[in-house]
């Protein structure tokens, strides 16, 4: 998200609890204000931030702006997450329906979910099939799946919740 707004992303940051010791996962392409206001957020709460990305310049251009944990990934590797990290909140500005396995990159999500964890997948304006990743969602044991129309002016957003106390992920 290249353009968010201090009201955008306050709107955003007033889902996630006072609590210490949150970790927030970060996975975009695009938008280093976005990456750096979260940045600013977490590091003023002590929050864990980690913002991943499969854009290499992306990435170089994130350790210039002082995000040194930002990192590569691609979509194929084994899993997201380093030293078996396990996130409060992840942030998804990718399409999951776009990739080539779909099933599979949830399954990696909800892997690096924390019980109860929240997932926001913030999909482009009119470029969003939220019946299709809804089911998808349902079909990979996330609950609590609903859109959110008025966060963002030039996104929507599908937020879901890692079912709590399930056992393996079935797709």
């Amino acid at each position: 998200m290249q353009n968010i707004s201090k009201n955008e992303l306050d709107k955003l940051i007033s889902i996630i609890p006072d609590y210490p010791g949150v970790a927030i996962f970060h996975m975009t392409d695009e938008g280093e204000k976005f990456c750096g206001m979260l940045d600013a957020f977490a590091r003023e709460k002590g929050y864990t931030y980690h913002p991943v990305s499969t854009d290499d310049l992306f990435v170089k251009a994130l350790h210039e702006a002082g995000i040194s944990q930002a990192r590569q990934i691609s979509y194929k590797q084994q899993r997201y997450n380093q030293h078996s990290k396990l996130y409060d909140f992840i942030y998804i500005e990718v399409d999951p329906l776009q990739l080539e396995n779909p099933q599979l990159f949830l399954k990696k999500i909800y892997a690096i979910a924390k019980n109860a964890a929240k997932i926001l997948f913030f999909l482009p304006e009119g470029k969003e099939d939220f019946p299709a990743l809804e089911a998808m969602l349902e079909k990979g044991n996330f609950v609590a799946i609903n859109p959110i129309d008025d966060m963002f002016r030039d996104y929507k957003v599908m937020s879901a919740q890692k079912m709590h106390g399930w056992g393996i992920y079935d797709l």
